[in-house]
C-alpha cells in the first residue's frame, strides 16, 4: 500500500474474505454487481476527491438496486436532518445517555438472534448507526473494518451501506493522522445531534416504567 496513492479496492464475490488493513486503507470500494457506472463513479470519486456519487440511466437490476438503497439512505439522511434542526444544544449534558446505554441497546438487538433467524431483522445501517455512536461516547474511532463487523451482515452489503450513507452525508471518512494508510468512519455534526436526542427520548421513555 502505498502511501499517498488512491486505493480502490475490488471484491470478487459476497464471500471473498478482505484483509483488515486493505479494508481499513481503502478509498473506495467496486463490489460485486457493481456496473461499469459504480464502478467510474468510485474510481472518479478516489482519484479526485470529489462529492456525490450518481448512478447512469442501465438498464439491468444492478444499478435499481444501487439507486434504491442511495434513495434509502438519503430518506434517513433527511429524516436525522430534521432531528437535527430541533436538537442543536450539542454542549448540554445528555441525561443518562452513555456507551453503556448504546452497547445495552445493541446486545440487545444481538440476543434476539438466539431466539429468531438473524436475517430477518438485518438493519445494518441502524447497526452501524449505534455502533459509531458508541464509539464517539467512548472516544474511540472506528475503521471501516470494525464497522463491517458491527453491521452483522455480509462483509460486501456492509460496505454499499457504508458507501451509501457515506454518500447521503450520515457518515464522514477521515484519514488517520498518524498513518495515511488508515482511515475511519465517524458520524457527521448533525447525525450525532439527531442520534443523542433519539437516545435521550429512549432513555426518558424507559426511565418512566
Amino acid at each position: 500500500m502505498a502511501s499517498g496513492l488512491p486505493l480502490v479496492l475490488s471484491l470478487a464475490d459476497n464471500d471473498s474474505p478482505v484483509s483488515t488493513p486493505w479494508l481499513d486503507a481503502a478509498d473506495g470500494f467496486v463490489l460485486p454487481g457493481d456496473d461499469d457506472a459504480v464502478r467510474m463513479a468510485v474510481l472518479r470519486r478516489a482519484t479526485r476527491r470529489t462529492d456525490g456519487f450518481a448512478v447512469a440511466d442501465m438498464s439491468d437490476g444492478t444499478a435499481r438496486t444501487i439507486n434504491a438503497l442511495s434513495a434509502d439512505a438519503s430518506r434517513i439522511a433527511e429524516q436525522l436532518a430534521r432531528l437535527a434542526a430541533t436538537e442543536r444544544e450539542m454542549s448540554l449534558p445528555a441525561r443518562g445517555v452513555d456507551a453503556a446505554l448504546v452497547r445495552r441497546i445493541i446486545k440487545l438487538r444481538r440476543d434476539r438472534d438466539r431466539y429468531f433467524p438473524a436475517e430477518i431483522f438485518a438493519d445494518p445501517a441502524w447497526d452501524m448507526l449505534l455502533d459509531l455512536v458508541a464509539a464517539r461516547l467512548e472516544s474511540k474511532r472506528v475503521p471501516v473494518s470494525s464497522l463491517c463487523i458491527a453491521a452483522a451482515v455480509p462483509t460486501t452489503t456492509a460496505l454499499r451501506w457504508v458507501r451509501s450513507l457515506t454518500e447521503a452525508g450520515l457518515f464522514e471518512r477521515h484519514i488517520d493522522p498518524g498513518d495515511a494508510r488508515r482511515s475511519y468512519i465517524d458520524l457527521s455534526h448533525d447525525t450525532v445531534s439527531a442520534m443523542m436526542q433519539y437516545l435521550r427520548a429512549f432513555n426518558a421513555a424507559f426511565a418512566m416504567r
